[in-house]
């Protein structure tokens, strides 16, 4: 079960780490330390200032790396799951037919 949680465990815990250093990059300090109306003016017109368009940028363009990580690991732990359970129930079947041909022999 740990190894199907796992993509989403470290898909959160990238997340959280990105967006925190999102809201500790120089770019939003810079805006936190002017003046609060000037501040209101930013935030209002949706990081309309050139430093925190590249804040913004950086933290889309990782956050979709994320996402495509969690993708991969989770598809590989699917794909991983698939073949042990082929692997397993091509066991059960060959260990079925073994005890049945003894008994199909009587």
């Amino acid at each position: 079960m740990q190894k199907l949680t796992q993509p989403f465990v470290k898909l959160s815990t990238a997340n959280a780490e990105l967006i925190t250093r999102f809201a500790q990059s120089q770019e939003m300090a810079d805006l936190v330390n002017t003046n609060a109306q000037k501040y209101l003016e930013l935030a209002q017109k949706t990081f309309g200032g050139a430093p925190a368009a590249t804040a913004q940028a950086e933290l889309i363009r990782s956050l979709t790396e994320n996402y495509a990580t969690f993708a991969r690991e989770h598809a590989e732990v699917l794909m991983g799951m698939a073949a042990e359970a082929q692997a397993s129930l091509t066991q059960q079947m060959t260990d079925a037919s073994k005890v049945m041909k003894p008994a199909a022999s009587r």
